[in-house]
């Protein structure tokens, strides 16, 4: 048996969750945080920031605060601008999973933090470590006409047992991505969650989900495998903890590398999966059949004025871009919110966001000053769907900036092409960990370093071709042998359009032009 690493042995001798304490004391009463102990607070959010020399800045860190249902009322959205602008030098951050992420947070404010946090029942634990994440989810469940079915309670219900149950589920071999969603199209991709449940209708108006096991990006990257069952809404609480369970206690803890869902997948296969879910709780699942005609990754957004199932009542979905917001800008959301009586926000997870619950009467002011402000509810295709990762500013894993420089790539696009109206999805992330999705992007970019022009400069791999569209007809984006110097991404994207505009003749769409185009051979190598 492989000797396990010092970050199991660690979290198998005290509670990961326990360095709240160490939190406080170092706070308060200036008793530092062990070195070995910076690691375990990923189970409060928390990642160091990298100084200039590229090493962790163990004074400032970012921060994730976990929304349950993706959303924030006015009280919570009032303090979450709070603390953006007073404690986290106004950088605020909407992530790929539908968390906010603060930046310069110091050991030294969490205790107010805290506080600010709990008053509005919000807060960190569990945002990021060694077990689930927060569940992805449809932003507007529960208020969109269109939707298969609200899942607002499934998902607090699934949520509250994992934290009720800490000390059963927040030492898994690695994270624990799920997803619960009704959507109507398909926002929360299940397709690269550990395990998601998807539902549909049945011809006779029963609502079923369609159960989806083993997807996942980052190094290992592979869509998630339907499980050919069908799981009841009374269900979903058992087969997610079965699954997290089955996880925690066969999962690989040798090599973190191959410690996700996805290799004990693998590794069993899906009838054996299937058949530990079942003994674990107890029944069987109804039997699946056919795959279910699922919305195509670009379509999947809630942008614009649309109307809730409740009656006189609205919601508008808005646009980042590249999913920063100013601290200042924070503030306003809150305050035109609360000009209109919206409800409050939701995030994305493709780092935009909506506000709901806005009266009819007063929706198009609300949407135009947030328009004013610079989040657009009618956006180009560049800004609507373009994301990015943290980068090298602030993570140690990255090999390129790309947060601020993937903004001013979306400006530079919308004024080269103000009519170009085809959908597109552009990931830029700034290492192989992918956190920006470029591998499920039409057009991804991955950080690395190359020569150009005799010199070691930024640069990306290109990986042409990714989309989401159910688990038989998704497509994990193929790398084509080329990298691009940072300065020649957008250069490379002008090429890409009017390529496509010349060859086209109009007879496919810009995104199914890019999954044509043949690798090139290898070129630029990195270093």
């Amino acid at each position: 048996m492989a000797q396990l690493s010092e970050l199991e042995l660690l979290k198998a001798s005290r509670n990961p969750l326990r360095v709240i304490d160490d939190l406080y004391k170092e706070a308060l009463e200036e008793i530092p945080l062990k070195d070995e102990y910076i690691g375990l607070l990923k189970w409060y959010g928390m990642y160091p920031h990298i100084n200039k020399d590229g090493l962790e800045d163990k004074k400032y860190f970012m921060k994730r605060i976990k929304l349950v249902d993706a959303r924030m009322n006015l009280e919570q959205l009032r303090v979450m601008s709070e603390i953006g602008q007073k404690y986290a030098k106004g950088l605020v951050d909407f992530t790929t999973r539908q968390n906010v992420q603060f930046h310069y947070i110091e050991i030294k404010d969490l205790p107010a933090i805290f506080d600010m946090l709990g008053s509005v029942n919000l807060t960190s634990r569990m945002a990021s470590g060694d077990g689930p994440r927060p569940i992805m989810t449809c932003p507007v469940s529960g208020i969109d006409e269109g939707e298969i079915y609200d899942v607002q309670e499934l998902l607090k219900t699934v949520d509250s047992y994992f934290d009720q149950n800490d000390d059963r589920f927040c030492n898994f071999p690695r994270k624990y991505k799920i997803g619960i969603s009704g959507c109507k199209c398909h926002c929360a991709a299940h397709e690269i969650q550990d395990a998601a449940f998807t539902a549909f209708k049945t011809e006779n108006g029963e609502v079923l989900f369609d159960l989806t096991i083993g997807g996942g990006l980052s190094k290992s990257k592979q869509i998630a495998t339907r499980a050919n069952k069908y799981v009841k809404p009374d269900q979903v609480l058992d087969v997610a903890v079965a699954c997290a369970e089955i996880f925690r206690d066969n999962g690989n803890r040798d090599n973190r590398n191959k410690a996700r869902v996805r290799h004990l997948l693998n590794d069993w296969g899906i009838e054996k999966f299937v058949e530990e879910i079942e003994k674990a709780i107890g029944y069987k699942l109804q039997d699946g059949f056919e795959a279910r005609i699922v919305a195509s990754y670009e379509n999947r957004n809630h942008f614009g004025i649309n109307k809730q199932k409740q009656t006189g009542f609205s919601y508008v979905g808005f646009a980042t871009n590249s999913g920063r917001v100013a601290g200042e800008d924070f503030v306003k959301f809150y305050e035109i919110c609360k000009k209109y009586n919206a409800g409050g926000i939701a995030l994305t997870g493709t780092q935009n966001f909506i506000v709901y619950d806005v009266e009819d009467e007063v929706v198009q002011s609300l949407a135009d000053e947030f328009k004013a402000l610079g989040y657009p509810y009618k956006p180009n295709p560049f800004r609507a769907r373009l994301q990015s990762c943290t980068g090298k500013e602030f993570c140690k894993f990255g090999i390129t900036e790309t947060k601020e420089y993937a903004k001013k790539v979306v400006v530079e696009l919308e004024k080269r092409f103000p009519n170009f109206l085809e959908d597109v999805t552009i990931a830029i992330s700034g290492c192989g960990n992918t956190c920006s999705h470029p591998q499920i992007a039409d057009i991804g970019f991955v950080g690395c370093l190359m020569r150009h022009e005799g010199e070691r400069v930024e640069g990306y791999e290109v990986l042409l071709g990714g989309n989401l569209e159910g688990t038989s007809n998704s497509r994990i984006a193929r790398k084509i042998g080329l990298k691009v110097p940072a300065t020649g991404v957008i250069e490379y994207i002008e090429k890409l359009i009017n390529d496509y505009k010349k060859d086209n003749k109009g007879t496919s769409r810009f995104k199914d032009y890019l999954a044509s185009i043949e690798p090139e051979g290898s070129v630029n190598e990195e270093e």
